[in-house]
């Protein structure tokens, strides 16, 4: 059974999300007809006269209001859900959403093995929180340091959840998550070759920093309730 199948017999409620705000913020606005994958279709309204795609916003509702449940579950059950955005655009937004919503973040580059190696890599981690960012080290090797381990202070086992803001530059972590059957939350633009392979797709402009501010303050405020 496909997704929107599941979808369309499955209540998702929440006030926070309405069709108007996501309009407003030109969450529908897609790619062109000729970039489109033709695997997002069914989440697809049309396109208009410049052949831009639009996406269906009452569908993108739903899938949000889904993700948006799953996410509120997980932090109901104690879970500890990682947010990633190292793109120019998402960098600060990601910062800003695991700060404000006492969750670990990756803003910098992906360090390969964090999951599937997660002994090791935590016992990093512990080395940062208890020594390396007290030593008197040059300017750049804090910053690096900072970049890879100030946002995972707080993880102390295995994500329950990742987060995805920039599928297109964050696409990496995907094959890790895979092997141990971590769900995935993420952003998807009608072009992505990924949709099938992420658990919780929200369809929407992924292009519109406007557009991704408005979604990610939508979770935000669901985990702070």
């Amino acid at each position: 059974m496909s997704l929107l199948n599941n979808l369309t017999k499955t209540n998702y409620s929440s006030n926070q999300v309405t069709f108007s705000h996501l309009f407003s913020y030109g969450v529908h606005k897609g790619t062109t007809l000729k970039m489109r994958n033709a695997k997002m279709d069914e989440f697809l309204f049309g396109y208009n006269q410049n052949n831009d795609t639009i996406f269906n916003l009452d569908l993108c509702t739903l899938l949000l209001r889904r993700a948006i449940s799953f996410l509120k579950s997980v932090k109901k059950e104690k879970g500890q859900i990682l947010f990633i955005g190292t793109s120019g655009k998402t960098q600060r937004l990601t910062k800003m959403l695991g700060e404000s919503a006492q969750q670990p973040y990756i803003v910098g580059r992906w360090i390969n093995g964090l999951l599937t190696n997660w002994e090791n890599i935590s016992s990093s981690i512990k080395l940062y929180n208890l020594f390396l960012k007290k030593l008197q080290l040059s300017r750049k090797r804090k910053a690096n340091l900072e970049n890879s381990f100030g946002g995972l202070c707080t993880l102390n086992q295995l994500p329950s959840a990742i987060f995805l803001l920039d599928l297109k530059s964050d696409g990496i972590v995907i094959n890790e998550a895979k092997q141990l059957g971590i769900p995935i939350i993420a952003f998807v633009d009608n072009s992505s070759d990924l949709f099938d392979q992420i658990d919780y797709p929200i369809p929407m402009n992924t292009g519109s920093t406007f557009s991704i501010f408005l979604i990610s303050s939508l979770f935000l405020k669901a985990l702070k309730n």
